[in-house]
């Protein structure tokens, strides 16, 4: 066995580090075990070197070690071995579960917010049927609009608890898409409200009202292609690809120019 090792040292080393080099670079959870290693190492591995590594060295200086100390240490370290590879199977357990989740979140909040879009847009008449409800509250200062409740949070709301679990690339612009979805829903409230339809308010501030209104539908919409482009360009290509996505389309409203239907 001693001649077999002596004889196929640069095979042995070069196996041992191709090893090393799938189990750290070209797994899929390598970034895993790596994160968890160097954690062992930092906190765990190099502490103990220096406590015990330095009376153990002292000692074998001194003194012939018996071999029972040997045996101590070598157990010490299949020990060690064992805790390391129940931490890296356990982060790794952890890492599959969250992006899981991330996928499942993603999917759900990109089938809403494509629903959403479809009935901001309209087919492309949203802009067309604004104008002509400003130009009908104009021509008879009694006419008031009949605003129908919104409400297209019902997933977002549901998965609001555990939003750290989406990646920070594609949180920022969902949770501001979803700020304007509820203050879409407030504003119609609003309009639905007595107040609005008093015939104490004057037409040219229900005409306010409502322009405010469209206007906030129309930031909706350009802020829900610009999450969904996002979404999808982490799907399909990852978090460096998206971070680039965003920073080319840093303004979500010049993306809507070229974008006319409701989702991709």
């Amino acid at each position: 066995m001693t001649e077999f090792l002596t004889n196929n040292w640069l095979l042995l080393a070069v196996g041992a580090c191709a090893v090393l080099v799938i189990a750290f670079w070209l797994s899929e959870d390598a970034h895993v075990a790596r994160r968890v290693f160097v954690q062992f190492i930092l906190n765990i591995a190099l502490p103990l070197l220096v406590i015990f590594g330095t009376g153990l060295a002292i000692m074998a200086v001194r003194t012939d070690f018996d071999e029972r100390i040997w045996a101590a240490i070598i157990a010490g370290f299949v020990i060690t071995t064992g805790w390391l590879t129940t931490a890296i199977f356990g982060e790794l357990g952890k890492s599959r579960d969250k992006a899981e989740k991330l996928r499942d979140y993603h999917k759900a909040l990109y089938a809403e917010i494509g629903n959403t879009l479809q009935v901001l847009w309209d087919r492309g008449k949203a802009e067309d049927e604004a104008e002509a409800m400003v130009e009908r509250m104009t021509a008879d200062p009694d006419f008031i609009p009949l605003i129908p409740r919104e409400h297209h949070d019902f997933v977002y709301d549901s998965l609001v608890d555990e939003i750290e679990v989406l990646p920070r690339i594609t949180i920022d612009a969902v949770v501001a898409y979803y700020s304007l979805i509820k203050s879409i829903s407030a504003q119609a409230e609003d309009m639905r409200g007595d107040v609005f339809r008093s015939s104490d308010m004057a037409q040219e501030r229900r005409i306010l009202m409502y322009c405010d209104y469209f206007e906030t539908r129309k930031s909706a919409f350009a802020m829900g292609q610009f999450a969904l482009r996002l979404i999808k360009e982490y799907a399909d290509k990852g978090q460096p690809a998206a971070e680039r996505l965003a920073k080319k389309l840093s303004n979500p409203a010049a993306v809507q120019s070229d974008l006319s239907q409701g989702s991709e």
